[in-house]
């Protein structure tokens, strides 16, 4: 009888139907990524800044934050209006640099950090679009806005809205770009998986901001112009985003696909619940 003979393992078929992640993982890991991205624009942004300046927050609120303006300079408004975008920028490049060195297994913990790096890029350019359009918003014309009193205003808020524009448009290929090596498969197939986790996460964080948003005190004004104005408008670019990979790239390996893990499960139900709980209502200072 010959002997047995070893054969190789077989490689990953780059072109079979690639694995979407559990869903409730994926679930988790969005509306943690989304409260923490919002939490650090408002709390370690604007609220962070308010204080070191001189004054103090009067109320933070799950997705605002006023502060004591009157102890302010003009200057100072200006800067607290700016430390929210500030901060989205920092953690946005910050978390996609950490996603960079995560380990091939971590495949979770790149995607949470990939998916909070992508939401702080989009935020800080998407208020500058948002602001230039609408007037209103960090880098806004109102009183607590940035560019507060800026003559002419017509003019300051056209550049706003075409600095935001290209500045959003570069933010979306740039996050496609670092997610591209980890979207496993080929052609549609390809882009068709990624494209479905990455919705799941985007309707994760407009459900959860929305539920949350319900609890301020001021009504609907609050939850369209904050709440869903950032988590659904601001980051809308995930819902686009994945048409930017390219079709002829063959990527090989589990890609995307993460297990279920009760620990991400139950990190994002204590963070969401006591966020909403703290936050949602708005913390009078």
């Amino acid at each position: 009888m010959s002997p047995a003979v070893a054969l190789p393992p077989t490689a990953p078929d780059p072109g079979a139907t690639p694995r979407l992640p559990d869903r409730a993982t994926l679930v988790a890991v969005s509306a943690l990524a989304y409260l923490i991205a919002v939490g650090l624009h408002e709390h370690l942004g604007h609220a962070t800044a308010c204080a070191l300046l001189g004054s103090r927050p009067t109320e933070l609120g799950a997705f605002y934050v006023n502060c004591d303006d009157t102890r302010l300079s003009e200057t100072r408004i200006r800067l607290v209006a700016l430390a929210g975008p500030l901060m989205s920028l920092v953690t946005g490049f910050a978390c996609l640099a950490l996603a960079r060195v995560m380990p091939a297994r971590a495949r979770t913990a790149y995607y949470f950090f990939w998916l909070l790096g992508s939401l702080g890029l989009m935020t800080a350019a998407g208020y500058a679009l948002f602001s230039g359009v609408s007037g209103i918003g960090d880098f806004g014309t109102g009183h607590d806005g940035a560019f507060y009193a800026i003559d002419p205003e017509w003019v300051v808020r056209v550049v706003l809205a075409l600095t935001g524009g290209v500045a959003y448009f570069w933010v979306v290929g740039f996050c496609a770009r670092e997610i591209a090596p980890h979207a496993a498969g080929t052609g549609a197939l390809r882009i068709g998986c990624a494209r479905r986790t990455v919705l799941i996460s985007y309707f994760t964080g407009a459900s959860v901001s929305l539920l949350i948003g319900l609890l301020n005190p001021y009504g609907i004004l609050i939850v369209a112009t904050s709440a869903l104005a950032s988590s659904m408008g601001g980051t809308s670019g995930l819902i686009w985003m994945m048409k930017r990979l390219d079709s002829k790239d063959v990527v090989p390996g589990p890609g995307l696909y993460f297990s279920r893990s009760w620990v991400w499960i139950a990190i994002a139900l204590i963070g969401s619940l006591a966020y909403a709980a703290i936050f949602g209502p708005t913390l009078w200072l």
